[in-house]
């Protein structure tokens, strides 16, 4: 990827940070309430995480990694988004809350340790143009045993959106746009640009296999736990493709990988 587009998605991050903390969409007054942020997908994979290590990549502004620490796991957190790392750790700090936050292009880390586990979710492998070196990072933190867990939106909702309609099959450039505000409410009044690749699932699947990961489960889900642009609630929680609702669609993905 050219320094180009890592600044540009460093910047959107940056600014999405402000809008994003503020927003009804990531609920910080509840979260610091002590709700959890973690979705059921991943809680589910998750499991019992209490004594282990977890490497949580593309953390965001630290929401997942915090609630992680708050099961008992011992949790890094890594973005590469300047903003956002310095609220994860104002808020470890204000909650008490053990976790490192560790600033870095995540195809640049290398913290010289291994872990337990490594974890993302939602929205992370799209800001990676190469899935392969974003697999290999994966499994070169990981203790040999240790597992990837990884719960992603499905490729396929993509095709059906309206404003930016994208290919399946995608080309190595990535899809550049500018919108205003975010996904999330506020800051429609904030221009943010972003570069996005789109990764099918033999992309994500041959780059386990190329890491030397092996997948023990791969599930599809027919619902996202997060309200997107164009998406009503189904049911408590579970949110679809509104244009689409009588039809059961892959809307997440969920892998477990172990590292051989």
């Amino acid at each position: 990827m050219g320094q180009d587009h890592i600044d540009i998605n460093r910047e959107c991050w940056n600014r999405r940070t402000g809008i994003h903390v503020r927003s009804a969409f990531y609920d910080m007054p509840g979260f610091k309430a002590g709700q959890s942020s973690l979705k059921p997908f991943e809680r589910a994979l998750l499991g019992d995480v209490k004594g282990r290590s977890i490497l949580h990549l593309q953390c965001h502004f630290g929401q997942d990694t915090l609630s992680l620490a708050r099961m008992g796991a011992v949790v890094t957190g890594v973005d590469f988004s300047e903003s956002a790392i310095e609220v994860a750790r104002e808020t470890a700090e204000e909650l008490g809350l053990p976790a490192d936050f560790v600033l870095s292009n995540v195809l640049e880390l290398d913290l010289g340790r291994s872990f337990d586990s490594v974890f993302a979710s939602y929205g992370v492998l799209g800001w990676i143009p190469d899935v392969v070196e974003w697999m290999q990072v994966a499994a070169r933190h990981l203790a040999p045993g240790g597992e990837l867990i990884l719960v992603e939106f499905h490729p396929l909702i993509w095709l059906f959106e309206e404003q930016a309609p994208v290919d399946y099959f995608h080309s190595a450039e990535p899809d550049v746009e500018t919108r205003m505000g975010s996904y999330t409410d506020g800051g429609e009044d904030v221009e943010i640009t972003s570069c996005y690749w789109d990764h099918t699932l033999s992309d994500v699947l041959s780059a386990i296999r190329a890491a030397d990961m092996e997948v023990t489960l791969f599930e599809e889900y027919d619902h996202s736990p997060y309200p997107l642009a164009g998406m009503v609630e189904r049911a408590p929680g579970q949110f679809v493709l509104a244009d689409r609702a009588a039809q059961r669609l892959p809307h997440a993905y969920a892998i477990r990988a172990r590292k051989r």
